[in-house]
């Protein structure tokens, strides 16, 4: 008698998670907004089918804007493939707590059954990974300058002077890696490690520093794609974002919206709950009600662009997952081509 084979606890943590983050997003943003649901319901209420079409819309760009991303950094990706990916592994991220590697693990098999090599695979996640989070980090400082400068006057000042300082530290910093590395190697013991050990950690330097210039060689390569990409992914979103404002008749102006989801943008990598679900609209609902915004229709709008960001990539990735599995078993089920053996009495081919 078979024994029931058990849910794993990676599993079960897994959709622990996805239910506390979705319980956060119901629950929290209209608390942060200072409303009740009630209030929330008529103002979802009063949306109607053109405004779901122009949100969903907006939605299929973000969608489309970030291929230009990945095929950017995978030579011979194709942004119909690209698309495929990039749904299929965001539904697994959404579901997962810190569920960046199993996305990751995602792309890696998908893109090895397309045939692309580890070493090129390899550096289009870090390249993407990368690219990611300074997009996200220059954007939320961006946001947050803009908010100390409209919540206290003068200190968005103070904070534009700090930000070239530390550019222009970290700039120096970068120059100067290869100095400090020498002489950090010069202080390590030469005989730190011995054994498998010492194997190990150079077998470890050697890939580091071929997937270091792989990278380089995809950024020198594509850099330009790879910069608009992730401009365009950022401009859909924050397009999207407006939107939702916007048919909720938030009443937030046009600057603070803008600056809240510049600076929101980093909550997003908040591993707590899945793709930060409920700590960022949290977040952003508490700043637009604080610069003046209806609390309902700002705790409404946070809800839908939860919806058409994060809870749709859910069964989007999940039909693009089973496209691709669908697609790859025909093409390992199909018969190679049968060859039958030339007569010797017959001339070449080529002849």
């Amino acid at each position: 008698m078979m024994t029931p084979r058990r849910p794993s606890v990676p599993r079960l943590l897994g959709l622990a998670s996805a239910a506390a983050g979705t319980a956060l997003l119901v629950l929290a943003v209209p608390r942060a907004a200072g409303t009740q649901w009630s209030a929330v319901r008529a103002s979802l209420g009063q949306i109607d089918g053109s405004h779901l079409a122009i949100l969903g819309a907006l939605a299929g760009v973000c969608l489309w804007a970030y291929t230009y991303v990945l095929s950017a950094s995978l030579p011979g990706l194709t942004r119909s493939r690209a698309l495929v990916l990039n749904c299929t592994g965001s539904a697994v991220s959404n579901l997962l707590p810190a569920g960046g590697a199993a996305g990751v693990a995602v792309t890696y098999s998908m893109t090895r059954r397309w045939g692309h090599p580890p070493r090129a695979v390899a550096a289009c996640i870090v390249v993407t990974g990368v690219c990611n989070v300074l997009a996200r980090l220059v954007v939320s400082v961006a946001g947050v300058l803009v908010l100390a400068g409209l919540s206290v006057p003068g200190t968005g000042w103070v904070a534009g002077a700090a930000l070239p300082v530390a550019c222009l530290a970290g700039g120096g910093l970068w120059l100067l890696r290869q100095p400090l590395r020498r002489a950090v190697r010069r202080r390590t013991p030469p005989r730190l490690f011995r054994g498998s050990v010492a194997r190990a950690v150079v077998r470890m330097r050697r890939f580091a520093r071929r997937c270091r210039r792989d990278c380089r060689e995809v950024w020198l390569r594509s850099w330009p794609r790879l910069v608009g990409g992730m401009a365009g992914t950022l401009t859909a979103q924050g397009l999207l974002f407006l939107a939702c404002l916007w048919v909720t008749g938030a009443g937030s102006g046009l600057g603070p919206a803008v600056a809240v989801f510049a600076a929101s943008r980093l909550l997003t990598q908040i591993g707590i709950t899945p793709g930060g679900i409920g700590i960022t609209e949290s977040a952003a609902a508490f700043a637009l009600v604080a610069l003046g915004g209806a609390p309902a229709a700002v705790a409404s709008s946070m809800l839908l662009y939860a919806a058409f960001t994060h809870l749709l990539e859910i069964p989007l990735g999940c039909l693009t997952g089973a496209f691709f599995l669908l697609h790859e078993g025909r093409r390992a089920r199909r018969p190679a081509a049968a060859t039958t053996p030339r007569d010797p009495s017959e001339p070449p081919a080529h002849l």
